[in-house]
């Protein structure tokens, strides 16, 4: 079956999930109780869900050849919109591969590529350096999984702070047992094991932004594969604990921790084909990168393609993708930064 056409009974429990609000990128220890409201949802059907949006109006013909490359996480969504864009522009083609988030930015500023894919908000460095344009495109949320006899029910900010401090650190070290995350019993002295993917990724650069702040040292962690990986390791370890990104994990994964916020509310990561609680605030939003000067023209691929991606189509592909589509007015407030009117 086509790849437009195939959507898995797992991916299409997500068209039950609302749109989000914007997320804030302070480091969650930091977070006042007012702003942990990171997203909002209601129960709703797929038309609901992208009701509003534009459509994709093609500005012009295009042919040959745009590379798109960067993180995993976007890997399914890209090939949804090569595929959704040759149907419309069938002499163009979007060649698709996939590295880490953190590779994107020296790649594209090599000229190694002309589309990025990056799973975390931009840095203020990386958004000094100019030139580059970042653009939200659909949303992943994500969860803290644990092995399944460990005692903890729930995850405190400061838990989560300590479990990603670096436990070496000579100010503010890190959790290095259990028993320093306050659990008690035969786990109390069971050294904690991280296990995640690489540094460099999207889902790593933003639990560590969101919990520790921008730059911060953080604990080594163990290098997985992939999300299931991860889980395998975690529920073969009871020191283990990870991350997984709730859209793209495999059904068995371990315990899914419910998050504390500051409020003292206690907030479980959705479960698949639940509606995201909106105290929920471990939600990423996904981009696309290109080198491009406001005022200046870009290229008609890569506009064509920045068009479909912030039309309804684009979204509806976010949605077949297993993740969550933007909003009416992100989807708007894009197009508006890349200068396009209401007639384009």
């Amino acid at each position: 079956m086509g790849i437009r056409t195939h959507v898995s009974r797992r991916l299409a429990t997500f068209l039950a999930i609302a749109t989000l609000m914007a997320f804030t990128a302070a480091p969650l220890h930091a977070v006042e109780p007012h702003l942990a409201n990171a997203v909002a949802a209601v129960p709703a059907q797929e038309a609901d869900l992208l009701g509003g949006l534009p459509p994709y109006l093609p500005k012009a013909p295009i042919s040959g050849k745009l590379s798109v490359a960067g993180s995993s996480a976007m890997n399914q969504l890209a090939l949804l919109w090569a595929d959704g864009l040759k149907h419309i522009h069938p002499d163009a083609k979007l060649d698709v591969a996939m590295f880490e988030s953190g590779q994107v930015l020296p790649k594209l500023g090599a000229g190694e590529m002309e589309i990025g894919l990056i799973s975390r908000p931009l840095t203020e460095t990386e958004l000094k350096q100019g030139g580059i344009v970042a653009i939200a495109t659909a949303k992943d949320v994500l969860g803290v999984v644990v092995h399944p006899d460990n005692p903890l029910e729930q995850l405190t900010m400061e838990q989560g702070v300590k479990i990603l401090q670096d436990p070496e650190a000579a100010e503010n070290p890190g959790a290095k047992t259990w028993g320093d995350v306050g659990v008690t019993g035969s786990l109390a002295k069971t050294p904690i094991n991280l296990y995640g993917r690489s540094t460099g990724t999207g889902a790593w650069g933003y639990l560590v932004n969101r919990f520790l702040g921008e730059g911060a040292k953080s604990r080594a962690g163990k290098d997985c594969n992939g999300y299931a990986q991860i889980c395998e390791a975690v529920t073969k370890d009871p020191g283990g604990v990870g991350y997984l990104s709730l859209s793209l994990a495999p059904a068995t994964k371990g315990k899914v921790l419910p998050l504390v916020l500051n409020t003292g509310e206690v907030v479980p990561a959705p479960k698949m084909g639940e509606a995201v609680d909106p105290r929920y605030p471990l939600v990423r939003q996904l981009y696309v990168v290109v080198k491009w000067e406001a005022g200046k023209p870009m290229p008609p691929m890569t506009e064509e393609l920045l068009r479909y991606v912030l039309s309804r189509s684009g979204q509806e592909d976010a949605v077949k993708a297993g993740l969550l589509p933007l909003r009416r007015d992100e989807v708007l407030a894009s197009r508006d930064a890349l200068g396009w009117t209401g007639a384009h």
